[in-house]
């Protein structure tokens, strides 16, 4: 299969793109490792054609951060692949030096918009997509930035497979009850679990921002939404 989309930056992405200044070893990473990993409009086609003919479960990271949880999966699903997004290069460079060399074959890295890269994908292309501890976006005039709202759902749900899920978890209550609405407003889409103790599946690891907030004694909620209809 060929000619599928390019990736166009088609998006405004409102977050920051670099905090600190980068480590010499950070700095490295990205240099040395970044490349061999990262999704660009050179290896998109290859990489989506070589994946569906494989029938590879692809599962997406959405904001990995740190690359806690991503990492963690990669290693303890032997069997599965997964894509990691993050614009936030401190964090990716974290995620880069936590990553086994051994795992680099399973495991492709976006640093652009994440809506860039699913425009690109065809139907039933991802397993699961996971988004933990978004930006929250609490001001009123800035809502519509969140990633969870109702068009970005509906690109999420077109690539991805049927009986395929998303997770989400907060420490934001009324990002929360957001989530829930736009969910439910879906009529592909299903609510199967939702905890506000942010009690998740085994495969997934706590994370840094999940940490700060459990350390401040804030509540964290989590949602499993699952796909029924193409």
């Amino acid at each position: 299969m060929k000619g599928f989309n390019i990736i166009k930056k088609d998006y405004h992405y409102y977050g920051r793109r670099i905090g600190f200044k980068l480590s010499k070893k950070k700095k490295l990473v990205l240099e040395n490792i970044l490349p061999k990993i990262e999704l660009t409009n050179k290896n998109i086609d290859n990489y989506i054609n070589s994946s569906l003919s494989n029938n590879k479960k692809i599962n997406l990271e959405v904001g990995f951060g740190s690359g806690e949880n991503l990492n963690h999966m990669i290693r303890t699903n032997k069997d599965s692949y997964f894509i990691g997004c993050e614009p936030y290069l401190n964090g990716l460079a974290s995620f880069l030096l936590d990553l086994e060399k051994i795992n680099i074959e399973r495991v492709k890295v976006f640093k652009q918009d994440v809506r860039e890269l699913i425009t690109c994908f065809p139907k039933n292309f991802l397993s699961n997509i996971i988004i933990f501890f978004p930006d929250p976006w609490p001001k009123n005039k800035h809502k519509k930035r969140r990633i969870v709202n109702e068009k970005n759902i509906e690109l999420m749900t077109a690539c991805l497979k049927k009986e395929g899920k998303i997770y989400t978890a907060t420490d934001v209550e009324d990002y929360f009850n957001w989530m829930i609405k736009v969910f439910n407003n879906s009529k592909k889409l299903k609510i199967i679990y939702r905890n506000k103790f942010c009690i998740k599946k085994d495969f997934f690891s706590i994370t840094r921002y999940e940490k700060k907030a459990l350390d401040k004694n804030k509540k964290t909620f989590f949602l499993e939404v699952k796909k029924y209809l193409d």
